[in-house]
């Protein structure tokens, strides 16, 4: 898994908090290249991306977009402070779920439950 958001505090504690999801490895990233790059290395180790819409250098969008382009069975969530067109999401087929900012840890443990089922069946809450 990987969280990417250019604010440090937020990846940080959506990381730590989905790090606690059984054998889960989540990859923290404030540059949404960086987070490109590293998935491009290693392609089939990700399940699921969660990232920032708004981010310099690459915007959410524009990241999911090239990470399905690579692996289209990699599951992601799109997370905004911001309303968003679902126009645009309908256009670019690479976001599985929206999540408007502030999100809670409770709320995205369980939309990261729904997306990845299968690995996380067994866990309670």
């Amino acid at each position: 898994m990987s969280v990417v958001d250019d604010e440090h505090d937020i990846m940080s504690l959506f990381s730590d908090a989905l790090s606690e999801l059984g054998d889960a490895s989540v990859f923290g990233f404030i540059d949404s290249t960086l987070a490109l790059e590293h998935f491009k290395l290693h392609p089939l180790d990700y399940s699921l991306i969660i990232s920032d819409y708004r981010m310099p250098t690459m915007d959410g969008i524009k990241l999911l977009k090239k990470v399905k382009a690579i692996n289209s069975s990699v599951k992601t969530i799109l997370i905004s402070a911001f309303d968003i067109d679902d126009k645009l999401f309908e256009e670019c087929k690479c976001v599985d779920k929206i999540l408007q900012k502030p999100i809670t840890i409770p709320l995205l443990i369980n939309e990261v439950e729904v997306l990845l089922p299968n690995r996380y069946d067994c866990l309670t809450h």
